[in-house]
Order: structure tokens, then C-alpha cells, then sequence
């Protein structure tokens, strides 16, 4: 009888991939997208650093601003961190866990916090770091706590909802 985990890697590896689709469209895609009363596309279209910790909540336009890019940050990269662990706890050589996805959700955050600021796509924010690096911290934690079964069924709902977000960001860029 084969294994039913044997594609377990593949799989993780492709949320993983789709994630970062995700992640990219709704971070780096901001400027060329307009939804009217979430996103408007001119406002990210600027080159801005800030490294004042929390300063999302003091800056915000409106009273919910800070609270929305806090946990809109951590939810964005939750599914990112879930499967960058079962990546690292499939892989026979080299394995990782809590670590491995901590370090991936900050380099990730890093990069795109750089290229944000490099082509003029939006806020670079040491607040969208931490939220980040905590949101794929928290879907890792949420991972290792379940059995490879429920890994399994999770992998393949987080796949399906993925590649939803990230044709629906894509139509609202192609609408823009």
C-alpha cells in the first residue's frame, strides 16, 4: 500500500510557493490596484522608510488603520510560515522547524520591505517586519501542533484559498 504522506513535501513546497505569490501580489501590488475604501493604489506608489516601532497606530489615517495593518500583516503571512514548517520537517538532510520558519518570514518581510522602498512600491515599515516574522511564527506554531493528517488537510485548504487570494488580487490589478 503507498504511502498517503508520500507527497507531502511537494505539497508544502507548492503552498509555500503560492504564499509567496500571494504575499508578493498584496504587498509589491498595491500601487496598481484600486479598491475603493481598502486600497488605493496611488498612495502606495512612494518611497518611504519608517522605523518607528507601533508608529502605524500614531500615523493612522483612520482609527482602525494600525489594527488592520497589524493583523492584516500576521493573517498575510501565517499560511507562509505553516508551510515553510512542514517544509523543514519533511525534508531527510536537512530539518527545521520554529526557526526555519522564523528566519524565512523575516528574510521574506526583509526582501520585500526592500524592494518596496528600492522601486518606489510602497511604506517600508519596520512595524510590516515584526508583524510578519509574527504571523509566520504563529502558522508555524499552529502546524506543529497538529497531526500529519490534519497537516495534510490543512496544506491542501491553504492551497485552495492561495491561489483564490492570488487570482483575485491579480484580477484587481489587471481592473486597475
Amino acid at each position: 500500500m503507498p504511502d498517503p504522506y508520500r507527497h507531502v513535501l511537494r505539497d508544502a513546497l507548492l503552498v509555500t510557493l503560492l504564499a509567496l505569490v500571494t504575499v508578493g501580489l498584496a504587498t509589491l501590488g498595491k500601487p496598481f490596484m484600486e479598491i475603493p475604501g481598502v486600497v488605493d493604489g496611488s498612495a502606495h506608489a512612494v518611497r518611504k522608510v519608517n522605523l518607528h516601532l507601533f508608529g502605524g497606530f500614531e500615523t493612522a489615517s483612520v482609527w482602525y488603520g494600525g489594527w488592520s495593518d497589524l493583523f492584516g500583516n500576521i493573517l498575510l503571512f501565517m499560511p507562509f510560515g505553516a508551510a515553510v514548517y512542514v517544509v523543514g520537517r519533511s525534508l531527510r538532510r536537512i530539518r527545521w522547524g520554529l526557526g526555519g520558519a522564523l528566519l524565512a518570514g523575516l528574510m521574506v518581510s526583509l526582501g520585500i520591505e526592500t524592494a518596496q522602498y528600492v522601486f518606489s512600491l510602497g511604506f517600508s515599515d519596520i512595524d510590516d517586519v515584526l508583524y510578519n516574522t509574527v504571523g509566520s511564527v504563529l502558522g508555524a506554531l499552529l502546524m506543529a501542533r497538529l497531526s500529519r493528517e490534519e497537516r495534510m488537510k490543512i496544506l491542501q485548504r491553504l492551497g485552495f484559498l492561495l491561489a483564490l487570494a492570488a487570482v483575485a488580487l491579480s484580477g484587481a490589478m489587471l481592473l486597475n
